[in-house]
């Protein structure tokens, strides 16, 4: 019986310790790896590639890239599990970026904050860049399982095509 009781004992210590050192039981992230899709997603539209600075997130942890992250979107960003953000660096209005959220209940909402965005930057683009604006004006927001998406690029329809087949080739 004694026996059986520091049985029971050791058993129940060892769950502890195990549950203990993985983080409570988290979930690990059913994300991609953000750097890889922006890279796939980027070289879809040689345009994109000139002058575009790159901002990825894949712990979502860190307070600079909640900075980050606030110049395009107003989600919550507990909501957040990973995002990428790339965008001109010569003026123009090229952007792309991919919000994956934690829960996909919330992708709507993250999909609403990038609509948002895009108004922000057709009125900026509208007073300071008018030849920029029409680019803007056809901006393309989807959703796709946890991930929102905005594309603001020459081909918007390459870019999107590039997301998709990453995501469905399971990397």
């Amino acid at each position: 019986m004694k026996k059986a009781l520091l049985s029971l004992l050791a058993v129940c210590l060892l769950a502890v310790s195990l549950t203990a050192c993985s983080g409570g039981g988290a979930e690990p992230s059913t994300t991609v790896n953000m750097e890889q899709l922006q890279k796939a997603m980027l070289s879809a539209d040689p345009t994109l590639a000139k002058d575009i600075t790159s901002i990825t997130s894949n712990t979502g942890d860190a307070s600079e890239a909640k900075k980050n992250f606030s110049y395009f979107s107003t989600l919550d960003y507990e909501k957040v599990d990973r995002y990428l953000l790339s965008y001109s660096s010569s003026g123009t209005a090229d952007e792309v970026a991919v919000i994956a959220v934690k829960d996909a209940a919330d992708v709507s909402e993250a999909a609403s904050t990038l609509r948002a965005h895009v108004d922000d930057r057709l009125k900026l683009f509208q007073q300071y860049g008018p030849d920029q604006a029409s680019r803007v004006e056809k901006a393309e927001i989807f959703t796709k399982d946890q991930y929102a998406v905005l594309l603001i690029c020459e081909d918007p329809g390459a870019v999107k095509t590039a997301f998709e087949t990453f995501l469905s080739s399971g990397n």
